[in-house]
């Protein structure tokens, strides 16, 4: 090497040495603070550069600097040791911490990109990119990271640093069930759109269910969940009189479903509902008016299917009292998945809060609703 100062080099001078890798590491520390940006982000890609160089360049002026030094550093993740004892290696270490705090996403998406799907990164840093607000940062963690575990991605959805971070959970490649259903309780519209557009996510079917009885105020849900592989049979069945014309082409034309479940959606596709007065009373005109939410119309029918007096039901659902609901549709004889149809269309009542179980089983005992009927004709 040339003994030559750097202060008597040009700017391609001192590039060239900042770029070698057997220039002396006091050498390459002193040139970490030259005034040229080249030399400094050619100091920020040497391997060769002392941990020293490369702290100072973490907080270095320029963020095209602290973006190279990003990379390099995050090729060498699987090496650094948050832990680590090594004065060294701390450094190293502290250099990372700084640049995945960087205030510009260019330098922190610069860290990811080289990550995300990588293993044996540590722990520390893949939690944090998974919780930085830029998506550009933090998808490509959430989605790919092998690092994170059933347990980290149940602590992201429980306090997500932003709502599409839920999103780019659900997009997550063989989604475990438990995350799933965690998703799917937060109740995010969007999220559940892309778990249901996600054909490796293991939902169980109860939570299909779940998701089948409420998206009929969900087209986006609809379009996904009629795409959906191997639909199971109770799931296709808990979808009739909730998909729109669309969707219900689209399920009712694939091959790989059972055909006994797909024929029960094919009477609710002819538009039967009855047009306020006048109309039917049976079970399919009563979906239809809950559809709308016609409490006048529900009002009519279950008072006639009943016998209990009009008045009475009327004044009954304007409470919109989800337990007095259901009890009425039970002594009316409607079934449970009417029954929670009704619910959630005019109630508003969560997905937690349905009074019929997935398999038809009503929540409250036949005393129970008995009670509550009784109490609404004492109080006539």
């Amino acid at each position: 090497m040339t003994a030559t100062s750097p202060r008597r080099m040009d700017d391609a001078a001192r590039v060239g040495l900042a770029e070698r890798a057997d220039t002396p590491p006091e050498m390459l520390f002193f040139l970490a603070n030259d005034p040229s940006i080249g030399v400094r982000a050619a100091i920020a890609a040497n391997a060769a550069a002392p941990p020293l160089a490369d702290r100072l360049l973490a907080g270095d002026a320029e963020p095209g600097v602290r973006r190279v030094l990003a990379r390099k550093l995050a090729s060498l993740a699987p090496l650094l040791d948050p832990g680590s004892t090594d004065r060294q290696r701390r450094t190293s270490w502290e250099a990372m911490r700084l640049l995945i705090e960087d205030e510009a996403v260019a330098v922190r998406s610069a860290v990811t990109e080289l990550v995300a799907e990588q293993d044996g990164i540590p722990r520390p840093l893949i939690l944090h990119l998974a919780r930085d607000v830029a998506m550009a940062v933090a998808e490509p963690v959430l989605r790919g990271s092998p690092v994170l575990e059933e347990e980290d991605l149940l602590d992201l959805i429980a306090d997500p640093p932003v709502p599409d971070t839920l999103g780019a959970i659900a997009r997550r490649p063989n989604l475990p069930e438990r995350p799933a259903d965690a998703i799917v309780a937060r109740d995010d519209s969007a999220a559940i759109t892309a778990l249901l557009g996600n054909a490796t996510a293991r939902l169980r079917e109860a939570t299909l269910l779940v998701i089948a009885r409420r998206c009929g105020e969900h087209q986006p849900w609809q379009n996904a969940l009629v795409r959906r592989p191997a639909l199971p049979a109770a799931v296709v069945e808990g979808l009739r009189g909730l998909l729109a014309e669309e969707a219900l082409r689209v399920l009712a034309a694939r091959r790989d479903l059972d055909g006994n479940a797909l024929a029960t959606l094919r009477p609710a596709a002819p538009a039967q509902e009855p047009e306020a007065e006048g109309g039917g009373v049976d079970e399919a005109s009563f979906v239809a008016a809950a559809r709308r939410g016609s409490l006048a119309d529900c009002g009519r029918i279950l008072a006639a299917l009943s016998g209990l007096p009009a008045g009475v039901v009327t004044r009954a659902l304007a409470t919109r009292g989800a337990p007095v609901l259901v009890a009425l549709c039970w002594k009316a004889g409607l079934s449970g998945r009417a029954a929670t149809f009704a619910q959630l269309r005019l109630t508003g009542s969560a997905p937690d809060e349905l009074l019929v179980l997935p398999g038809g089983e009503w929540v409250l005992s036949a005393k129970e609703m008995r009670s509550l009927v009784d109490e609404l004709l004492v109080r006539a």
